[in-house]
């Protein structure tokens, strides 16, 4: 299981990492999170992955606002994961990691602040692909009630 997290600072922008996959060289962006690890909770994870992988000193309590299953090719492995995406609401900072893996140290190589406006219109790789879209939809439409699945169809 994975936490994502929608970091979202006062001007709705969302922070992304920008990643290098080391085998096909390839670029793409996501959001800050990673694994769920054992007696953790989804909050508790997406506290250690934001200091982690930003620095962020502590981070509110997030919002369940998604759920997706997703499929994908990275550093020449295939990986099936569960991701459960909460929404945390911050102050602009500027990201400093403070403990990268190995592996993280090699394939980011760099961050940044997107507004759902320009996620939509970029050409860069976006993981998940419809985030402008999403993150519009969220902030017109506000919390769900419950977590709605973001899954992508499978191709035929």
């Amino acid at each position: 299981m994975t936490v994502k997290l929608l970091l979202l600072d006062e001007m709705d922008r969302v922070l992304l990492i920008r990643s290098t996959d080391p085998t096909s060289g390839a670029q793409c962006w996501y959001p800050v999170g990673g694994g769920v690890e054992t007696g953790e909770s989804l909050q508790q994870a997406a506290r250690r992955e934001a200091h982690e992988e930003t620095g962020l000193p502590s981070l509110p309590e997030g919002s369940p606002v998604w759920t997706r299953d997703h499929i994908y090719e990275y550093d020449g492995r295939t990986v099936e994961v569960h991701e459960d995406w909460l929404l945390h609401r911050v102050h602009h900072f500027d990201p400093e990691p403070a403990r990268l893996s190995a592996f993280e140290t090699r394939t980011i190589a760099g961050f940044r602040w997107w507004t759902a406006h320009d996620l939509s219109q970029t050409t860069d790789t976006v993981f998940p692909p419809e985030l402008g879209r999403l993150l519009s939809e969220l902030l017109k439409d506000g919390l769900p009630g419950a977590p709605i699945d973001i899954t992508e169809p499978r191709p035929a």
